[in-house]
């Protein structure tokens, strides 16, 4: 029904129609197009699962929190730590953080939300930095992000302003205690500290004139999150931090086990990501081509503790570090004075809720759950043997994830029900349902397609009501005990409908290999192309039988409102092979004969010679007859209700695929899908902390995820 690509990658990069002859590249004619078994089995069983609500048989590897990156807008509220040792403590992790209150008195409940100055005094480590720089001759420079809004002495250069910069860095290595004067500025609705001199020598100040300089001394540690000469590891990053407080102040609040598990699980994330990063980057550099990104790259500055876990010379763990492993070098790196400096987000109880590497950092949500955690919560973790089995892993068969105690492989058990090969339909002359690039074109470049990212948040999660999470919920606000797990929804995108893959906006041919973050397909199937193929199954009861054949029913997987619109054509859609997150693969997938044989009237023939399977004539069963076995209510369930929405869609004028994957990436982003996610979080963060003057965007809501039930 649309552009199909059930495909194979060739060695290129390039996604093409798979072949029945098992050529490499992908199938050239049409008597040579294969949809694999595999892939229909897949459609079929998962849409099984769905619409009867059964155990997710795919679910490895989600038994651990999920990270994602804060907003600028919520790294004000954190307070910088030192992770150490508790030496009084008797049970729990045994390590506690010395919160770094700076010129705050002790916090009293209540009052940690809305401190009095931010705690770390600002270092400047850049030119950028609103902050001025002195010599012994007085104010040498006053920093901007904007070259225009820069000052700088009469008579000095840029080398001066470099070289200044360059001696304050001698004068204040990471984790060095040194003594300090500073002075403070009004910062939005605070104020913020910004240091003046380092051990008697003054190097900085604010840039406003005729602030003065607090006349005491303290004693702090300096905390760079940049390693000694690497790039900044953001744009936005100009400052560096000293960590302060004192006898009066001091606080300690203890580490939970949550907290502990939270913050290594921080670490591991930003390890795999440089892991993946390294697979791609070697699988670029065999298939020759260019080094040429926009992704990040594994080798870009890291925080100075990721820096130190890689460092192996040092004593780091490195790049295969499990997170045993991690949670070794962190109670190694908390025993030695002063600590891990680490930014901590505490409630205004003053628990601490979560550890942070950096104020714009990955981090763990306080109050959040695995996905694991969540679908036992639900009862869809997979089975782990046949007394837990659910419907769909009944019918289709599954593996165990874990193996039984005392066996040498998981539970298993084989499905009962066999697709055997797809074959093409004959192609109507004057078709041509395989589509193949012509002339010197190779494929089709298609906008970027992100690949399914959980941490994301609200399109894997409903309420227990049915109902999409408020359009309100920030990031940190998911993965709650309240909330349950959906599978990845790609609707149906009914624009799509008869329309060739150059229809897709964006779409541009493509001339020989594609770059390493292109998405290209080398052929495709084209509306109206048909296949056929058998389904066997034994021993189903009724209504197993009835929800299969209901699958294959077209008709009945439009949503009650739709069927009442007179729209034609009045059917949904199963989705298959590449492509989904542009609305592709679209395809009718229905039962044009069915033929059962009972039991009974199996041991009827043998009793009576009559005839055996395979001679006795076959006789059909009507569909209408065989959905008078559906379950009570079937239609009228969320899960089913649910799925009849993705199949169908939201309608000709609505756009169902990724946000913004119809728009090309800038020069300076990755791809419009993660800016539109980006810009949507920073959207409902803002509205959190001020409904008033940030309303919620409503370019940015997600659509429905079922209708309500038919009455």
């Amino acid at each position: 029904m649309s552009p199909t690509v059930p495909g194979q990658g060739t060695k290129d990069g390039r996604v093409v129609v798979a072949s029945r002859s098992g050529a490499t590249g992908g199938t050239t004619n049409w008597d040579d197009v294969s949809i694999p078994i595999s892939t229909l089995k897949g459609v079929l069983s998962s849409a099984y699962e769905a619409v009867t609500a059964s155990r997710m048989r795919v679910f490895a590897g989600h038994d651990h929190v999920l990270t994602h990156r804060r907003t600028t807008q919520e790294s004000a509220i954190l307070y910088p730590v030192f992770l150490v040792p508790d030496p009084g403590a008797r049970k729990g992790t045994g390590l506690r953080a010395r919160i770094m209150l700076g010129k705050n008195p002790r916090l009293k409940p209540g009052q940690w939300e809305e401190p009095p100055y931010l705690c770390a005094v600002v270092l400047p480590n850049s030119e950028s930095s609103r902050t001025s720089l002195y010599d012994n001759r007085g104010r040498l420079y006053s920093g901007a992000v904007k070259q225009k809004d820069r000052w700088r002495r009469r008579g000095t250069d840029e080398q001066d302003v470099t070289a200044r910069l360059s001696r304050l860095r001698a004068a204040t290595p990471h984790l060095s205690r040194i003594t300090f004067t500073m002075q403070e500025e009004r910062f939005y609705q605070t104020k913020r500290l910004i240091v003046a001199s380092i051990n008697g020598e003054r190097f900085c100040g604010a840039t406003k004139r005729g602030s003065k300089t607090n006349g005491r001394s303290y004693t702090g540690y300096v905390v760079r999150l940049t390693p000694e000469g690497s790039d900044p590891l953001i744009d936005t990053k100009h400052n560096e931090f000293i960590f302060f407080d004192n006898d009066q102040n001091r606080t300690y609040r203890e580490v939970s086990e949550r907290v502990l598990a939270g913050l290594v699980e921080v670490i591991h994330s930003y390890l795999e990501n440089i892991r993946t990063l390294k697979r791609q980057e070697a699988r670029r550099h065999e298939a020759g081509a260019p080094d040429e990104s926009k992704t990040r790259r594994s080798d870009a500055p890291n925080t100075w503790l990721i820096h130190s876990i890689l460092d192996t010379s040092h004593g780091g763990p490195g790049l295969s570090a499990d997170r045993e492993a991690i949670e070794q070098y962190l109670r190694r790196l908390a025993a030695a004075d002063p600590g891990v400096p680490l930014f901590a987000s505490i409630d205004s109880t003053g628990t601490i809720t979560g550890l942070s590497l950096s104020q714009v950092g990955r981090r763990v949500s306080s109050g959040a759950r695995t996905p694991a955690e969540l679908a036992e919560a639900d009862g869809i973790t997979p089975a782990r043997g046949y007394a837990e089995a659910s419907l769909a892993d009944r019918m289709w068969g599954f593996v165990a994830d874990t193996k039984d105690e005392g066996q040498d492989q998981g539970a298993a058990v084989r499905g009962r029900i066999t697709i055997h090969p797809i074959t093409p339909a004959l192609q109507p002359e004057g078709e041509n349902w395989l589509r193949l690039p012509e002339g010197d074109s190779t494929g089709w470049i298609l906008p970027t397609l992100a690949s399914p990212k959980p941490s994301t948040g609200v399109p894997y999660l409903h309420g227990k009501n049915g109902r999409t999470p408020p359009e309100k919920t920030t990031r940190s606000e998911t993965y709650a005990g309240d909330q349950r797990l959906i599978r990845k929804v790609y609707p149906s995108h009914r624009l799509q409908i008869d329309k060739p893959i150059e229809s897709i906006p964006n779409v541009k041919p493509l001339t020989g290999s594609p770059g390493p973050s292109e998405t290209a397909v080398g052929s495709y199937l084209a509306p109206g192309a048909a296949f056929t193929t058998t389904i066997s199954f034994e021993g189903l009861t009724r209504q197993e039988l009835a929800v299969l054949v209901w699958l294959l029913t077209p008709e009945r997987l439009v949503p009650d409102g739709e069927r009442r619109t007179g729209r034609s054509p009045v059917v949904g859609y199963h989705r298959l092979g590449f492509g989904k997150p542009l609305g592709l693969g679209m395809v009718e997938i229905r039962a044009t004969a069915v033929i059962v044989h009972s039991g009974v009237e199996l041991a009827k023939t043998y009793r009576d010679l009559e005839g055996c399977l395979g001679l006795t004539a076959p006789s059909e069963t009507a569909v209408p007859e065989l959905l008078k076995d559906l379950p009570a209510d079937f239609e009228r369930s969320l899960a089913v209700r649910a799925f009849v929405r993705s199949a169908y869609g939201w309608g000709d004028d609505s756009l169902v695929q990724y946000p913004d994957a119809d728009c090309p990436a800038t020069d300076d982003e990755i791809s419009p899908i993660t800016t539109w996610f980006k810009n949507r979080e920073e959207n409902r963060v803002k509205h959190k902390t001020n409904p008033q003057k940030y309303p919620l965007d409503n370019r940015y809501n997600l659509p429905g995820l079922a209708d309500p039930p038919a009455k």
